[in-house]
């Protein structure tokens, strides 16, 4: 990957080569989202804004046949990158992937609409005999579902693109400066009490507001496995510990996930990582 990163800053004809034949490839668009990216950190968001049409002309296409994810990807990362190279905050991208976020999620329903119709007409076929009110209750709600889910995982590549960019900045320029980024993410108080405070309330208030809590859910994520990372760095812990903590978040998702949630809160209010002493 090192390789690639230097393909990409050797100059501008080959980030067009690396973004656009990224793009055009099936499931590596965030491979070019992550040059446009790696471009815009480094170079300034002119620079990245002129990759980023030649990288939207590929995945233009890609779109016009009835896929706009790589648009999305690609687009919503390059904001996430100029928001993260004018703030030096990754705080101030997670509090940005979220707006970025709604946004994709409507371009996400409005380019995925017929394959949305189609995964609803089978549900509709297999559950046939059921009471035509709750059938048509059934499958509105997982169409909200589905849209919510999709929606958070676009961001999640967003994020990942943008990481990997970052990554990637770092082994160039800056050997280990990523790894205290990340581990060093702490979200603000008020940022994590609106957050907690609308995954709580958002199911009460109706069912096209379920949508939004996967997405409302990925700043918390984010920050709670930098946590994680931050306190096994500090305390030199074996890497294990960080694979233990990822296949429990596999296997036991929801219970995991909600001690992480607490935990951020807990970390949002007196700073967990300062309060752990180091290892002598």
């Amino acid at each position: 990957m090192r390789t690639l990163a230097e393909l990409i800053m050797k100059g501008r004809s080959q980030a067009v080569l690396v973004a656009v034949v990224a793009a055009m490839l099936p499931f590596l668009y965030w491979i070019s989202a992550a040059a446009v990216c790696l471009v815009t950190l480094r170079r300034g968001v002119t620079d990245g804004s002129q990759l980023l049409l030649w990288a939207l002309l590929p995945a233009g296409a890609w779109a016009l046949a009835g896929d706009p994810t790589a648009v999305i990807v690609i687009a919503g990362s390059y904001v996430l990158a100029a928001l993260l190279r004018r703030s030096m905050s990754w705080v101030q991208v997670l509090i940005g992937v979220i707006p970025v976020g709604i946004v994709a999620s409507f371009g996400l329903e409005l380019g995925l609409g017929s394959m949305l119709d189609q995964v609803l007409e089978l549900v509709s076929q297999q559950e046939s005999g059921a009471v035509p009110q709750l059938q048509a209750l059934a499958s509105y709600d997982l169409k909200v579902l589905i849209i919510g889910a999709v929606t958070a995982f676009h961001a999640a590549v967003m994020l990942a693109s943008l990481a990997l960019a970052r990554w990637w900045q770092a082994c160039l320029f800056n050997p280990g400066g990523f790894g205290q980024e990340f581990r060093s993410i702490r979200l603000k108080p008020v940022f994590t009490l609106v957050l907690v405070t609308a995954v709580v309330l958002l199911p009460n208030i109706g069912a096209e507001m379920v949508r939004w809590m996967p997405l409302l859910m990925l700043p918390l994520i984010v920050a709670g496995m930098a946590l994680i990372h931050g306190i096994v760095a500090k305390r030199e812990l074996a890497k294990g510990w960080l694979t233990g903590f990822y296949v429990s978040l596999a296997l036991f998702g929801p219970y995991v996930l909600t001690l992480l949630v607490i935990s951020v809160a807990i970390d949002s209010l007196i700073d967990l990582r300062s309060r752990i002493p180091a290892k002598n």
